[in-house]
């Protein structure tokens, strides 16, 4: 017993300031790499638009998680699927081919949209780019409110063994929020880097995280407690009384 709360003591310790920081500065350094080369031109304005808002708030963001749920950062850090069951099996094996796509659909986004800019192809007027940061921002800010609402938000699709159903919050007004904020984001990035060649890839990972959703919920109604009763309470999977 003593032990146990050992550990949850530690996994709801907040990490070191350097180690949390270090994260986004991570997120930035990829991401400039792959935009600016490909874009062959380190002073594009439009890919630092998106560089430099994106990891702005993922370092307010991450400090603030950091502050009041390490738990999460922790449980999204996980590289290994602990709760798998003989009932979730099939479900969660659908990661070896839905996340590979998001993966796809996000980088492709960058890299489509920063070959247009290399290659002089119709690029999208500064103003739409500055309005469309403003958006992408707002998704990225659901994204960590819903990280921040549950500790148990993990990249992969698994349930953890004391894993407990949360309602409350944005997971009150649908059951996938985080995946809301990440559709947001992934259709807006190509927009803020005046790319409308780069919505194709956009596309593609934004309907992979739909079709993920059905198996995450078929995992989840099979090895979460209650979990068909929140379906029936909270009815709307990403849009509030649309969808």
């Amino acid at each position: 017993m003593a032990e146990k709360f050992a550990e949850i003591n530690k996994m709801d310790q907040p990490l070191p300031l350097w180690g949390v920081i270090l994260v986004p500065i991570y997120i930035l350094v990829w991401m400039s790499v792959l935009i600016f080369p490909f874009a062959g031109d380190w002073q594009w304005i439009y890919g630092w638009i998106f560089v430099i808002t994106t990891t702005i708030n993922l370092i307010v963001s991450y400090i603030i998680i950091n502050n009041k749920n390490p738990r999460v950062i922790r449980n999204r850090s996980k590289i290994k699927k602990e709760g798998i069951t003989d009932d979730t099996k099939k479900a969660v094996s659908s990661d070896q081919f839905i996340y590979p796509l998001i993966i796809i659909g996000f980088f492709g986004t960058l890299i489509v949209s920063s070959l247009g800019h290399r290659f002089d192809w119709f690029t999208l007027p500064f103003v739409v780019s500055i309005g469309s940061a403003v958006i992408m921002n707002v998704g990225l800010v659901v994204v960590n409110m819903a990280t921040l609402q549950n500790s148990y938000a993990s990249k992969l699709l698994d349930i953890n063994k004391d894993q407990v159903l949360i309602d409350t919050g944005l997971y009150s007004q649908v059951r996938h929020p985080l995946y809301s904020g990440g559709i947001i984001v992934i259709l807006f990035t190509p927009i803020v880097l005046g790319s409308l060649w780069g919505l194709i890839p956009a596309l593609l990972g934004a309907l992979s995280m739909v079709v993920r959703i059905e198996f995450e919920e078929e995992m989840l109604l099979k090895g979460m407690e209650g979990y068909k009763d929140y379906q029936s309470r909270v009815k709307y999977k990403l849009i509030p009384k649309v969808y």
